[in-house]
């Protein structure tokens, strides 16, 4: 409700712009621009993949969501972590949103020495099938985790609001069904959280051949995960800590049978998609 709130507020504060977010949203040609996007599930452990990638001498990240791919008013707020100003200057050169995506990454990568653009908002899988088709030069990082340990996770957490196991279960259905169906897309690269936590060199040395990039140790080196401003935040505290799978199954110690089977009965099939056992 708060979000659907959140959207039409944007709305009533400009209804002038009504017509030219409809306008911006049917883009006119696709980008030849390589951006890194990494998305999925809520409390997926997309954090924890933007971090190692960051961490690459050749890529970079804002270190914040952009969240541009919504039903929100694009004209209503900054985004990329640009100034009022560069966003009404970026507005008034791009013909619609994948221009503007495109013009304001490279804006960004000029000035981080030409490095690639890491776009971390989780909920952008919802839209994966646009991304695609707009960005065919772009690399698509998916992360999957065990929707139960998801759902444990994100009681904690501020913004996730989805109280009912039922209710987020629904969410994230939502999620892995769209992730599902890029699936064979070759420039879409699935990874679950579980196998990454559990070997986390070997994973990251797929992903990393995937970006056509070299592993670099610097990925794993505590100063660089001390550099991330958000470890200092109770939610993302793992950020500080070594890669490990310690919360892998933690469903089975904080949830009830009901609360399981309550999630199972609404994604048991896509939990089931991704080798996960049904209680």
């Amino acid at each position: 409700m708060k979000s659907v709130q959140v959207i039409l507020g944007s709305y009533i504060k400009a209804p002038h712009q009504v017509f030219r977010n409809i306008s911006w949203r049917r883009p006119r040609k696709t980008s030849d621009h390589r951006i890194i996007f990494v998305v999925g599930a809520p409390r997926s452990g997309t954090t924890l993949m933007e971090r190692v990638l960051n961490s690459h001498s050749k890529l970079f990240s804002m270190q914040q969501e952009t969240g541009l791919i919504s039903l929100r008013n694009i004209f209503s707020r900054d985004h990329f972590g640009l100034s009022r100003e560069e966003n009404r200057q970026l507005f008034s050169e791009s013909s619609d949103i994948v221009d503007f995506f495109t013009r304001a990454a490279r804006l960004l990568e000029s000035r981080n020495e030409g490095r690639t653009l890491i776009e971390k908002t989780p909920q952008h899988v919802l839209h994966i099938g646009f991304l695609t088709r707009y960005f065919p030069n772009a690399r698509f990082v998916n992360v999957v985790r065990d929707g139960r340990d998801a759902y444990c996770s994100s009681r904690k957490h501020p913004n996730v609001r989805l109280n009912s196991p039922a209710i987020y279960a629904r969410y994230w259905k939502r999620c892995i069904d769209a992730g599902l169906s890029v699936k064979d897309d070759p420039i879409v690269h699935t990874v679950r959280y579980e196998d990454f936590t559990s070997d986390p060199q070997l994973h990251l040395a797929k992903v990393m051949a995937f970006l056509d990039l070299e592993l670099e140790s610097s990925q794993f080196e505590a100063t660089q995960v001390q550099a991330d401003a958000r470890s200092s935040f109770e939610r993302h505290q793992r950020l500080a800590q070594p890669i490990t799978s310690a919360t892998v199954g933690r469903w089975r110690d904080e949830l009830t049978n009901q609360q399981v089977q309550d999630f199972q009965a609404v994604a048991g099939s896509e939990l089931e998609a991704y080798g996960y056992e049904l209680a």
